[in-house]
């Protein structure tokens, strides 16, 4: 009965914070948490920050993309705990929104308390870029170990990883999969040879499962459509066509050919039928809730949730609560106990 309540609850984006609160992530239950840090894309919005999903389970704290303004969300989500707490991200691309503040995971969460290495996961080059990164700020680093912070916590370990399960611990498995974001010929669909993959991944976690698409066309090949058959969340990105024919329009639609409208999702989620469909990464950030339903409802019917910034679903038993993340108060350093730990 209750299950069947909090489904009606989310069908029409009713939030119940105070029920997901009620839900504390331990190594000891079954509770997985994920909060939507960053909803938006590439356009600057400052409603819908860069991608980027803050994931719960057991022990384990892990980013999944870290687009613009995530360490801020962060904060908000977690104070120094969650920003010292990560210790693991998982790249689906190179794409400076999904990327640009790894920076900030690895170096904030190093000076406010992580003394563990940050392990970073991601397609081919993610070890070029986190190489160039950790050169750009050795400086930084020296600085800061010469002053006094401890150095342990500024290792790195970096894994490029392609298909099957990149993380098994804990009873938490990560699974890696080719997704359609490849840059392609418009008039032929030929792929047009760029270096590099991008990626998909699925979470399992005690029952649980949750599919995050990363940035993809959708297609009838696509692996999604195999991999996310009837997990508890399928989270996909969406980029409804600019309306017009002005410069900007004509430029803005020219990513459709890498992105998928709510047609094209509709079609995934319809045949994968997960117990919630989730939007975010959406494109444009102005896109509202009612436009992405509309667009959508002729070609799935089930359960959708519109992702916003600072959105919290938590899964437990056979649950899935929609709410709001309470937000963390800006707090002391000085009295935080980050240290302790």
């Amino acid at each position: 009965m209750i299950k069947k309540i909090f489904l009606s609850f989310i069908a029409f984006s009713f939030s119940l914070p105070t029920l997901a609160a009620d839900y504390q992530v331990s190594p000891d239950n079954d509770v997985m948490k994920l909060t939507f840090l960053g909803t938006g894309a590439p356009r600057p919005s400052t409603e819908r920050y860069g991608p980027s999903i803050y994931v719960e389970a057991g022990d384990h704290k892990i980013l999944v993309d870290a687009g613009p303004g995530m360490r801020e969300r962060l904060f908000e989500a977690g104070g120094f705990d969650a920003i010292s707490g990560v210790d693991h991200v998982i790249v689906t691309h190179l794409h400076f929104d999904h990327t640009v503040s790894i920076s900030s995971a690895w170096l904030s969460g190093w000076l406010f308390g992580r003394r563990v290495p940050l392990r970073v996961q991601g397609p081919k080059g993610i070890k070029n870029m986190m190489d160039h990164i950790e050169k750009a700020y050795q400086w930084d680093i020296d600085y800061r170990v010469m002053v006094g912070v401890p150095k342990a916590g500024t290792e790195l370990i970096v894994d490029e990883v392609s298909d099957g399960v990149i993380f098994d611990e804990d009873g938490l498995k990560i699974t890696a999969f080719q997704v359609e974001h490849m840059p392609i010929d418009i008039s032929t669909g030929d792929l047009l040879g760029l270096r590099g993959e991008t990626l998909g991944f699925r979470i399992d976690y005690k029952g649980h499962s949750v599919l995050f698409s990363g940035d993809t066309r959708s297609t009838e090949k696509s692996e999604i459509n195999k991999v996310g058959e009837g997990v508890d969340l399928l989270i996909h990105e969406v980029q409804v066509p600019s309306p017009g024919a002005t410069p900007e329009a004509n430029l803005a639609n020219v990513s459709l050919t890498v992105h998928s409208t709510p047609e094209q999702v509709g079609h995934v989620f319809a045949r994968t039928k997960p117990k919630m469909a989730v939007y975010s990464h959406i494109i444009p950030p102005g896109t509202t809730e009612a436009d992405l339903r509309r667009d959508t409802a002729p070609y799935y019917d089930g359960p959708l949730t519109v992702a916003h910034d600072m959105m919290e679903i938590t899964l437990t038993g056979d649950d899935i609560i929609i709410g709001e993340r309470e937000r963390q108060s800006d707090g002391k350093f000085e009295d935080s106990k980050v240290l302790d730990k």
